[in-house]
């Protein structure tokens, strides 16, 4: 059990490490003006509508990278079912990327396109979760 919580924590830090990483560099190609107010989503939606399809990709890719490296990790390390960790590694990058929609105006596609390649991230790390760990695939 505690190898199952720590493979879960695991798979969240990586998560949010990989997230992290894809926003700052994004703000490295793509640098927002220094008086920019990331608390206030009028002055973002200007500053958002200039940004090029490469700075969409780039969040969206760390979003989707995220939730698949997490999730193969934590299921590579943790003996529970399978599908544990994509569900809570998918689950909370899922739900903070909702929340982080809802509080900064994006496009609709990117928005669409982001959350079905979470979902779709963690379903495929499932199975490459499970194939490769031993422990849990008794055809190995």
């Amino acid at each position: 059990m505690i190898r199952d919580i720590l493979a879960a924590l695991a798979g969240i830090a990586i998560a949010v490490l990989i997230v992290f990483t894809a926003t700052e560099l994004n703000h490295t190609v793509y640098p927002p003006p220094p008086e920019l107010d990331f608390s206030d989503p009028d002055a973002l939606r200007p500053y958002i509508a200039t940004l090029p399809i490469g700075a969409f990709l780039l969040l969206m890719g760390g979003w989707v990278v995220g939730t698949f490296v997490g999730s193969v990790i934590a299921g590579r390390i943790g003996t529970a079912k399978p599908w544990v960790y994509p569900a809570i590694v998918g689950g909370l990058v899922f739900t903070a990327t909702v929340a982080n929609l809802l509080a900064i105006p994006h496009p609709l596609w990117f928005s669409i396109t982001a959350l079905i390649g979470i979902v779709a991230s963690a379903w495929l790390a499932n199975g490459v979760a499970v194939t490769g760990n031993s422990s849990r695939n008794p055809s190995v």
